[in-house]
């Protein structure tokens, strides 16, 4: 039995022990104030959301971080599983309850939402190189049957808030400084004029990367501008403008490769200067109006947005034919939404609907060896979905129901070639909960999902040619979810406790492979059936003085009854995701003005291929960061310092399944610190 196995369950001893003597330690019947989500449309206090939900506090979070990816907030919450933080060629890999992790860069099967507008593109194809990490305020993240909400997504929904305000700072600048190159600056500048409010970001970073050929180089531009001419009127802009100039790809390696010489590159990925060029600019518009405010209730909603976007990729993969990848999209879409309490009780309706267009132009060229040479094909795809939904909460003889029922109609392909998918998709979604004393509830839901192939993923072709693959099916499944909460105050500390038994199964799953002719290209396949099956914890302990958050994911997600080129795979296990999983934050206040947080993960053994014959072993991380306010005359002055990997662990950053000739493995960084300074006016 392996050391870190053995540390685990120690430590997973030592959880739950704290979570039982946490939870009974004292009874309570004092009204706790609780925390109101949207993730859910029909606004609901934490403790009684009818589906796993898990909010983040991004800003709790922010101060000592570097900023450099979501996952920096991400790890408390259960269930999900990130990968591929940095190799900012490939962007974060997320997976919730194992959908998503089929990603070859990116994100799949998730729903990404930014202040309310859609951040993932109507295909399904979400990315977060474009998102401002340093001004994030909250997250909430639906786990599960959250296929009646927000249609194309089988694993749930990512919703993220950005401040509205700096709260009196008006000018913010900081920068950071660590190993293996990383220099980032950020500048934020708000504003508060009577109905006016505003904030305007700015990030520009790079890093040389502890691998060969993994340096990157971006600037990011956000501006969010909100006015109010009336009590019940708001209206918000947003403009958003990312640049990244390179972010190379160092590639994966085979297991001596990565063993003895872990910061070198792939070969061919040097010779042919793999990286990516991205340009990528949005705009949104929404307005929001509340009807005349009831003396007992919630008033009446109607909300509306709209936005357009732009994006520009240039690749540079590993291989001479074709091994320059190239699109130019153009999405938008609306949408208007509307929010209706009946009573007191919580009774209320929500429904809306909306569309969204995709145009893809893409094309390939020949990689000379990192140069741009002649075209070898191109062709223009297209992607509209236009969606309908209602959703009803309501109470009868105490027990808490909920009802969703959402309409997507889709039609995807290639004009040029007259080759068309529709699809009608109906996503349902039906809960039934109790409060079973003052601050317990428990809820039990069924919901079905689908989530359909990305343009890429339809166009990848075998042959290594651009076209339409129509046998490339959309993944359906079928959801249940047993949910417990509890909450209750220790002294002046608050607990929260969660526990989350969910069943999904899905037909048509969607995974890559790779052939050898195009190494580092992904295709895509339907494997038929899966089942996944998981418990989900999490315990909170938070004070004024001390915040502890522990989250925990037991996965077994297998296949059914499918074999995949003539090698049968029914019990197999889902390569990418961990069987075990756990995260644990712990946050002290030295004294007034400091923070010191240490975060401790474990990552169970995974498997890297559909056969399950390459087995990744388990490993744990430890990370620690700190800051301190310092007394000045003329503002805030705060020092920032962290280290990643404290215990110099040797793991892999990323696993690329299914990868030809045994390339799996994307070496991590050892050990790295940091330091910054952050000034406010």
């Amino acid at each position: 039995m392996s050391c870190a196995f053995i540390e685990f369950k120690k430590y997973l001893f030592f959880v739950f022990f704290f979570s039982c003597s946490m939870v009974h330690a004292q009874q309570d019947t004092t009204q706790l104030q609780e925390v109101i989500l949207s993730a859910t449309l029909i606004k609901t206090n934490l403790l009684k959301a009818p589906t796993a939900i898990s909010l983040v506090k991004a800003r709790q979070i922010q101060p000592a971080t570097p900023q450099l990816s979501l996952k920096e907030y991400l790890g408390q919450v259960p269930g999900l599983f990130a990968q591929n933080q940095y190799n900012y060629n490939q962007d974060l890999r997320i997976a919730i309850r194992g959908f998503g992790a089929r990603a070859a860069f990116g994100i799949r099967g998730v729903q990404i939402v930014v202040d309310g507008i859609p951040e993932t593109t109507p295909d399904g194809q979400g990315q977060l190189d474009n998102v401002p990490l340093g001004i994030i305020e909250n997250i909430e993240v639906l786990r599960g049957p959250s296929g009646a909400l927000y249609g194309n997504a089988a694993g749930g929904v990512i919703k993220i808030n950005t401040l509205d305000s700096l709260e009196g700072d008006k000018i913010k600048f900081r920068s950071i400084g660590g190993a293996f190159g990383l220099s980032t600056q950020q500048l934020s500048l708000g504003f508060g004029r009577k109905k006016w409010t505003g904030v305007f970001f700015y990030n520009q970073g790079q890093a040389t990367g502890y691998r060969t050929n993994a340096a990157f180089k971006q600037r990011l531009f956000n501006a969010k501008i909100s006015y109010r001419p009336r009590k019940r009127h708001r209206i918000m802009g947003q403009f958003n403008l990312a640049d990244s100039p390179y972010a190379q790809d160092p590639g994966g390696l085979k297991i001596t490769e990565a063993e003895n010489a872990p910061s070198l590159a792939r070969a061919a990925n040097v010779l042919y200067k793999s990286s990516e060029t991205i340009g990528h600019i949005k705009a949104g518009l929404s307005h929001e109006y509340s009807f005349t405010k009831k003396k007992k209730f919630e008033s009446t909603r109607i909300s509306s947005y709209l936005f357009a976007a732009k994006r520009d990729f240039t690749g540079l993969l590993p291989f001479k034919n074709g091994g320059v990848s190239s699109f130019e999209r153009a999405y938008y879409g609306f949408g208007t939404q509307f929010s209706i309490p009946h009573d007191q009780k919580g009774k209320a309706s929500f429904f809306g609907m909306g569309h969204a267009q995709q145009e893809d132009y893409r094309s390939r060229y020949e990689n000379l060896e990192g140069k741009i040479g002649a075209p070898t094909e191109s062709q223009t795809e297209t992607y509209g979905n236009t969606h309908f939904f209602l959703s009803h909460k309501t109470t009868v003889w105490g027990f808490q129901l909920n009802g969703s029922v959402r309409f997507d109609k889709i039609k995807m392909g290639v004009p040029a070639i007259y080759s068309f998918k529709e699809y009608g998709a109906w996503s349902k979604s039906f809960s039934i909960g109790r409060s079973i004393k003052k601050n317990e509830f428990i809820n039990f839901q069924y919901g079905e999902s689908f989530e359909t192939p990305t343009l890429s993923e339809a166009t990848s072709i075998a042959t290594g040619t651009l076209g339409f693959s129509r046998g490339l099916s959309p993944i359906q499944s079928r959801n249940y979810e047993l949910l417990y909460r509890k909450k209750r105050l220790l002294g002046k500390a608050l607990i929260r406790f969660e526990l989350a038994a969910f069943i999904s199964q899905s037909q048509g799953e969607i995974l890559p492979y790779e052939l050898e002719a195009f190494p580092g290209r992904s295709f895509f396949k339907n494997i038929g059936k899966t089942n996944r099956k998981g418990i989900e914890a999490m315990l909170q302990y938070d004070s004024k003085a001390l915040k502890i958050s522990t989250s925990y994911t037991l996965a077994h997600y297998t296949f059914k009854n499918r074999s995949f080129e003539e090698v049968s795979l029914k019990g197999n296990l889902l390569p990418g995701i961990p069987k075990h999983q756990l995260n644990s934050v712990i946050t002290v206040a030295l004294h007034k003005k400091s923070r010191l947080r240490l975060q401790y993960d474990h990552i169970g053994q995974l498997m890297a291929n559909n056969e399950n014959t390459v087995t990744v072993a388990a490993y744990g991380l430890m990370h620690v960061n700190v800051f301190t306010d310092l007394a000045n005359p003329w503002g805030g002055l705060r020092v920032i310092a962290g280290i990643n990997n404290l215990g110099n662990a040797r793991y892999f950053d990323n696993i690329r399944i299914n990868a030809f000739g045994g390339r799996y493995y994307e070496p991590a960084p050892t050990r790295n610190g940091y330091v910054g300074l952050e000034i406010s006016l």
